[in-house]
């Protein structure tokens, strides 16, 4: 596998991460709610359902630092092998994480500033 190649995986094994991620927790959430919707047909006592936790500063930290490092891999991807792969994937790739560097800054702003307004 020669260097082209690996520039060229890096930012698709980037993208097809989160894909996956998502996948399973729908599939997972699917399952749930089927076994829910089997034990109200056969009349069982339900537990109540799990409420979501809420959202803490530190949420945003870590969401905003994921998108930065995840935009930055994608961005020097499309650095690194625009002179050798070429075509149009390697501007996707630059836009693409460049707007993910930007939203994850800027959620790292807002944990910033969200920090002082509270103090």
């Amino acid at each position: 596998m020669g260097p082209e190649t690996l520039a060229l995986l890096i930012p698709i094994v980037a993208l097809l991460i989160p894909i996956f991620a998502i996948y399973f927790h729908h599939k997972e959430e699917l399952e749930r709610r089927k076994e829910r919707m089997l034990a109200i047909e056969k009349g069982v006592e339900l537990p109540p359902e799990p409420t979501p936790q809420p959202t803490t500063p530190l949420d945003y930290l870590r969401k905003g630092l994921i998108c930065l490092g995840v935009g930055l891999a994608l961005t020097l991807g499309g650095w690194t092998s625009a002179g050798k792969i070429g075509g149009p994937f390697t501007s996707y790739f630059k836009i693409g994480g460049l707007i993910l560097t930007f939203i994850g800054a800027a959620l790292v702003i807002y944990y910033k500033i969200q920090d002082k307004v509270k103090k």
